[in-house]
This record gives C-alpha cells, sequence and structure tokens, in this order.
C-alpha cells in the first residue's frame, strides 16, 4: 500500500463504496437504474418495465434511495422516481455492458512484476 502525498486524492472510505455496489449489486436493481437513466419515470411506469410485484419493487426503491442513488417526487398519488447520481449509474451502467477480456499472465511475469512493485519500481 502506498502512502499519500500532498498531491494525491484523499483516502478513499472503501466501505461507504461497498455500501453502495451492495445496494447496486441485484439484478432488478440494475434493471432499475438503466430504465431510469433514460429520465423520470413515475412507478406504475416502472413497474411496466419491470415486472414484478409491485411492493419487491417498493424494497428495492427503497434501497436505492437510502444510498441517494435514486430519488422521488411525489405529485398527488405519483410517485415519480429519477437518478440522483448520474455519473455514477452512467459508468456503471456502461462499465456492466462492455466486454471485459481475459488477461492471463505466466508465472514467471507475475513473480517478476511482484518483486518490481515491492522494490518500489514500476510494474
Amino acid at each position: 500500500m502506498h502512502a499519500n502525498s500532498a498531491m494525491d486524492h484523499p483516502p478513499t472510505d472503501w466501505e461507504s463504496q461497498a455500501q453502495v455496489l451492495r445496494a447496486i449489486a441485484h439484478p432488478v436493481r440494475l434493471k432499475i437504474l438503466d430504465a431510469l437513466r433514460g429520465g423520470p419515470l413515475c412507478v406504475n411506469d416502472l413497474n411496466a418495465l419491470i415486472t414484478i410485484p409491485q411492493p419487491q419493487l417498493s424494497q428495492h426503491m427503497a434501497a436505492l434511495r437510502k444510498l441517494e442513488i435514486i430519488a422521488c417526487h411525489t405529485n398527488g398519488p405519483l410517485r415519480c422516481y429519477y437518478v440522483s447520481k448520474p455519473t455514477l449509474v452512467n459508468r456503471l451502467v456502461r462499465l456492466c455492458t462492455q466486454d471485459h477480456p481475459l488477461v492471463e499472465k505466466d508465472h514467471a511475469t507475475v513473480i517478476r512484476e511482484a518483486a518490481r512493485r515491492r522494490e518500489g519500481g514500476s510494474p
């Protein structure tokens, strides 16, 4: 692990980041976020796109709202949701939908690169 210098970014709160990933890491929640990337949707419209029982949809929405990934406005009986962290959601969906080819390294290369890093050199 390297020490942060004054020029580096502040330390990352990995526990908070893990909470966000846990909240997002569900197929229904990913579908919700993907649907909301196109703009706000009222709960009935969202439920028409994601055909699960409404109480289940509400539970998923509550998990995303708790971490402020999405937000809601009401107008009478209408509850309309939108993405409140669009940069995060857009990058996440892009990342999830891209191809990620497997990169295999031989034993000697891995050991050599690890030794360089351990000695403070670059890989």
